[in-house]
């Protein structure tokens, strides 16, 4: 069979709606073999795979808790997206990832369909996390000391499968649930049947995609969110050992 010669040219959409299609996929298998109670994780992980294949290696995902130098912890965060280059992780133990705050960039709740309840739950998963205490320090780079990094708010968002809502007032639900939250978000994927994307601009305006690109939306919406907040800020790790003996004078 002769070779097809090389066009030089891919159909991007196409690569990621086909992505998409095999993460429905494999989510519709697993639900058939997985009891209820471990099918939350194995989403989770579903996710995790699809940020590990697409982000930088700079950044680092994992179901973690988010603490602070005041000894303060956030509630469990089903995906935390954080730096993977400079910042440590303090407490990688099995019963649950610690990360400090400042080297957090995104945190996201995976739930199995999107909804006024999770879409609320994530938001007040955001709340716990940015209502923590972020230093950031001067670090010394090949170009000498570099003053500390302005603090970027942390992103937020809910990640899903299905939907409550039909296609049709899928929409219409999201803009108002989003509407009337406290704490707002900031991107979410409902592989079915669309993602979207708040502003962060005073207006808060919503961008919901099409049905059919809802995870090339996503990605390249968090892709370009996440090159917008540069690097994560140096923590103040004496602030984290102030309570040990041998730090105080």
């Amino acid at each position: 069979m002769p070779r097809r010669p090389d066009s030089g040219q891919i159909d991007l959409a196409e690569i990621f709606r086909r992505v998409q299609h095999e993460m429905l996929a494999q989510l519709a298998v697993g639900r058939l073999f997985e009891h209820a109670s471990a099918a939350g994780t194995a989403t989770e992980h579903h996710w995790i795979e699809l940020f590990n294949r697409y982000l930088p290696k700079r950044y680092r995902t994992a179901s973690a808790f988010v603490i602070d130098s005041d000894g303060r912890r956030s509630r469990q965060v089903d995906i935390a997206i954080f730096d993977n280059l400079y910042s440590p992780l303090l407490f990688p133990h099995s019963s649950g990832t610690h990360i400090p705050a400042e080297s957090v960039y995104a945190v996201f709740e995976v739930k199995p369909a999107f909804s006024r309840q999770w879409l609320r739950d994530a938001s007040e998963k955001a709340a716990s996390v940015r209502a923590l205490r972020r230093t950031s320090v001067p670090v010394i780079t090949s170009f000498g000391r570099r003053s500390p990094i302005r603090l970027r708010p942390i992103l937020a968002g809910l990640l899903a499968t299905g939907s409550v809502w039909t296609p049709a007032s899928f929409s219409t639900n999201v803009r108002r649930a989003l509407a009337s939250l406290d704490c707002p978000l900031d991107l979410g994927c409902c592989l079915e049947h669309g993602s979207f994307e708040q502003s962060s601009e005073r207006s808060r305006a919503v961008r919901i995609s099409h049905r059919d690109e809802s995870l090339i939306f996503f990605i390249l919406r968090l892709l370009d969110r996440l090159r917008s907040m540069g690097t994560a800020p140096a923590a103040d790790l004496m602030l984290y050992g102030r309570s040990l003996q041998s730090f105080k004078r």
